[in-house]
């Protein structure tokens, strides 16, 4: 069987996930034609159309058998937990987290969300479970709650644009290695999707990197990802916040 058949063949309740590459609309036609035209009810399903590579060696049996037998989705509020219940109501992050996060990474999540509010960097709903901060018409911070992984994760992912103009304050603080560490590198799933080459030689606080995902986003907003960041960490990326509207603000003047 050539490429070209290949490519042709519509994709059947045994086909494994990630086997070959398939576009957004092969699933949507798969699913509509299984689930009917309210496919996109099942959040199951447009967590596949959206980031199929996280279901890679599933079949799409399972992804279908989640959507008449939901296993953690069925334990959750569906009026804070659901995709459409949040866009439609642009939902808060501080009646989501509860639902997700339990103990000390509920409380630190619950703690940075009210930090960011009392000083003006409210988050607002940007996407299933993940909210953004803005400042001087960019984007500052995301937060999001990684569902992907079990525990689930929070995930801080400041947006250091600047960091050249407050690199010698980071050195002095002996920060970094927080920063250099918590980069999104490159991973084989970027290429095998098409979305990234890798972004070539980089430097990054004076120190080159040659593995920072490609990705324009990440490469031109030095977005950079702390994934579950304790108290020490939470306190870092405070002010390295500051920072960043502090030269935001400087960039703002001198224009």
């Amino acid at each position: 069987m050539d490429k070209k058949t290949i490519k042709k063949e519509l994709l059947t309740e045994d086909y494994i996930i990630g086997s070959r590459k398939n576009s957004a609309a092969e699933f949507r036609q798969f699913f509509q034609e299984i689930l009917g035209e309210d496919y996109d009810k099942y959040d199951v399903v447009m967590d596949v159309l959206k980031a199929s590579f996280y279901y890679k060696g599933r079949t799409l049996k399972e992804i279908i058998d989640e959507c008449y037998h939901p296993s953690w989705y069925e334990k959750m509020d569906e009026s804070v937990t659901s995709f459409h219940v949040q866009k439609e109501t642009k939902a808060k992050i501080e009646d989501v987290i509860p639902h997700y996060l339990d103990g000390g990474l509920k409380k630190a999540a619950l703690d940075f969300a009210a930090y960011l509010q009392a000083n003006k960097m409210q988050l607002k709903w940007d996407a299933w479970n993940t909210w953004k901060a803005h400042s001087k018409g960019k984007v500052l911070c995301w937060v999001k709650l990684n569902l992907f992984v079990r525990p689930i994760d929070w995930v801080v992912s400041p947006c250091l644009t600047n960091i050249d103009e407050y690199e010698e304050a980071i050195i002095n603080e002996g920060w970094q290695y927080f920063i250099w560490d918590n980069f999104k590198r490159c991973k084989q799933s970027c290429r095998d999707r098409g979305i990234c080459k890798g972004a070539g030689s980089v430097t990054i606080l004076s120190k080159e990197f040659n593995d920072i995902c490609g990705e324009v986003f990440y490469v031109n907003n030095k977005k950079v990802d702390f994934v579950n960041p304790d108290e020490i960490a939470v306190d870092r990326i405070r002010k390295l916040l500051e920072l960043e509207r502090a030269a935001r603000e400087n960039e703002e003047v001198n224009v």
